[in-house]
């Protein structure tokens, strides 16, 4: 594995944190030998370690290191992948890209709870609030505020409050989607060329974007997937905001 790894990681190994896990493959047949797909996870010691010091210097112990794109996973694939475990699924099983609209996106294609392909892109809602916080003079919490009041499904003549604030929002967060569906299309057309892609079926939204009105609607079409909005049932007995800021860290929570 540490051979084969030091041809994908742009760092030297001894300067990093390698983990791996096997998410899938393929019997020998009369054609070929077995293939194993693996999930290869890598990230620098130095980098790690000054996380880890402040809970150490605590008096804290940490058991591991866990990614936002496998807590997204986690907390939303009971419900749109129809598994709880890590179970062995077809190859031919379509997959599911996870995006957790956060301040910035992360972006996950997974078949079951394996995950095969992640990124994370700099667009978010910190990019479309900042643009509505210059445009407005509101401070960038108000004007994340505003984004979730006005939304994109409705009329902006239906939306109460300042007329020139609600139009400068609409046209924050119409010109924010059409930036997420690139940044979507960008990711999907870049994981459809690796030579184990498998074909993804859906999108499934979520993070605090997820909780925007319309905007899973708005975007739905441009991209030519459907878009589901995620909330995990565990969260139910909340508001829509509360549990999309809450769906990340109830799957990083969750036991692997």
């Amino acid at each position: 594995m540490r051979f084969s790894a030091q041809e994908q990681i742009a760092m030297p190994l001894e300067e990093a944190v390698i983990e791996h896990r096997v998410v899938g493959g393929v019997a020998a047949t009369t054609e070929g030998p077995a293939q194993i797909d693996v999930m290869l996870v890598a990230a620098r010691r130095d980098m790690i370690l000054a996380s880890l010091a402040p809970l150490r210097a605590a008096d804290l112990e940490p058991v591991g290191v866990d990614l936002s794109a496998f807590g997204m996973i986690r907390a939303l694939a009971d419900e749109f992948a129809g598994v709880s475990t890590e179970e062995t699924l077809p190859a031919t099983r379509p997959a599911t890209l996870y995006c957790h609209l956060g301040d910035a996106t992360t972006l996950a294609v997974a078949r079951g709870r394996s995950c095969l392909f992640t990124r994370v892109s700099p667009v978010g809602l910190e990019d479309i609030a900042g643009g509505l916080a210059s445009s407005t003079g509101l401070s960038p919490e108000h004007a994340a505020m505003w984004l979730n009041h006005v939304g994109l499904g409705r009329p902006v003549e239906e939306v109460e409050g300042d007329p020139g604030t609600v139009a400068r929002t609409r046209a924050a967060l119409t010109h924010g989607a059409a930036s997420l569906v690139d940044e979507l299309r960008m990711s999907l057309d870049f994981y459809a060329a690796q030579e184990t892609a498998v074909a993804v079926e859906r999108i499934v939204l979520g993070g605090p974007g997820g909780a925007i009105p319309g905007l899973a609607e708005e975007m739905e079409p441009q991209i030519g997937l459907p878009i589901a909005v995620g909330r995990p049932a565990a969260l139910a007995g909340y508001d829509a905001a509360t549990a999309a800021r809450l769906a990340l860290p109830l799957g990083i929570a969750l036991d692997v």
